[in-house]
């Protein structure tokens, strides 16, 4: 039998393959859009995710003359979600807002009833840089300082994260590959159960958005040792980049983006896409995002399917390397 990574980086390509070669669909025999569009989210209302769906919302349906509503569809690590926009009628009306779960999921779950070529990618809207904190009281001061003390004590510090499986948990296997540390996985439903241990020093470290951690940094409670961004951030202009230590492939972020079925026409598809990289670029979204540490990117759907290639086959490793499974 073929290894689940093996399958894993298989199903990868083949995904890639059909975004780049994917027919261009039949030409749209009605006006389109001829009623409400639906914009689903993979995960509950509140959050980053559900606030960029929801500032988009007005604007896309401005855009376009018909109005759009965001459609919360929460379980099973988004796959909920996904599966009914690979199983919406493909007329252009269904589609999603797509978080950094979007390129994970089916490398650890072999056996979804959809496969990532059922989807076309239109455009990832945006990145979200993470910071890496730890507890004030460790008294360190930078990253290689980090990296030494935890080089000292192999398997006795742990870093946290939102869950199996997800970006977080991977992005800090991916720190451990890359520094040849031996840190322990400790999953969280959230940042506010994660903050109080790593404030009582229960655990060592922790990848965190920029809003959950600032209040913490600037207070003194947290330690910000490095952000991964190309560039340093605003509200953190102390905090060398990932690149400037000399990791420039640790990359972890909350990217979102939107895609939609596979068999939407073409000419639906690419007006979906001018409209919605058009809307995330309006001056007052991106002011809004930023506050929220939040970077507009607005790319094209061929960028956008080459960037998930590039975290497919960047995840595949990593959870090969750290046979990570979900039970």
């Amino acid at each position: 039998m073929m290894p689940s990574s093996r399958r894993g980086l298989t199903r990868a390509a083949a995904a890639m393959a059909a975004w780049g070669l994917a027919a261009p669909g039949a030409r749209a025999a009605d006006p389109w859009p001829s009623r409400t569009l639906r914009i689903l989210t993979p995960f509950g209302a509140g959050g980053a995710m559900d606030m960029v769906a929801r500032l988009l919302a007005p604007a896309v349906s401005q855009a376009l003359g018909q109005p759009v509503v965001v459609e919360n569809r929460p379980g099973a690590t988004g796959t909920v979600c996904m599966g009914e926009v690979a199983q919406a009628a493909p007329d252009g009306h269904t589609m999603m807002i797509t978080g950094s779960s979007f390129a994970i999921v089916g490398l650890l779950m072999p056996n979804l009833r959809f496969r990532m070529g059922d989807f076309a990618p239109l455009t990832r809207l945006t990145v979200g840089p993470s910071v890496l904190v730890v507890p004030a009281q460790l008294g360190l001061r930078s990253f290689p300082e980090f990296v030494a003390a935890a080089k000292a004590r192999p398997g006795q510090w742990s870093y946290g994260s939102v869950g199996v499986g997800t970006s977080l948990h991977l992005g800090g296997e991916e720190l451990k590959m890359l520094t040849g540390t031996d840190l322990v996985h400790v999953p969280y439903r959230g940042w506010t159960n994660a903050a109080t241990d790593l404030l009582a020093n229960r655990i060592q470290v922790y990848f965190s958005t920029i809003p959950d951690a600032l209040p913490m940094i600037q207070s003194g409670q947290l330690r910000a040792l490095a952000v991964t961004h190309s560039e340093r951030l605003p509200a953190l202009p102390e905090t060398p980049t990932v690149t400037e230590l000399g990791f420039p492939k640790l990359r972890v972020s909350s990217d979102f983006g939107m895609a939609i079925g596979a068999g939407v026409p073409a000419a639906i598809r690419a007006r979906l896409e001018e409209v919605f990289r058009a809307a995330i670029r309006e001056p007052a979204i991106q002011a809004r995002l930023l506050t929220s540490g939040i970077f507009v990117v607005g790319s094209s759907a061929e960028e956008y399917a080459s960037l998930l290639a590039e975290d497919i086959a960047r995840y595949a490793e990593i959870i090969r390397v750290a046979g990570i499974r979900l039970e």
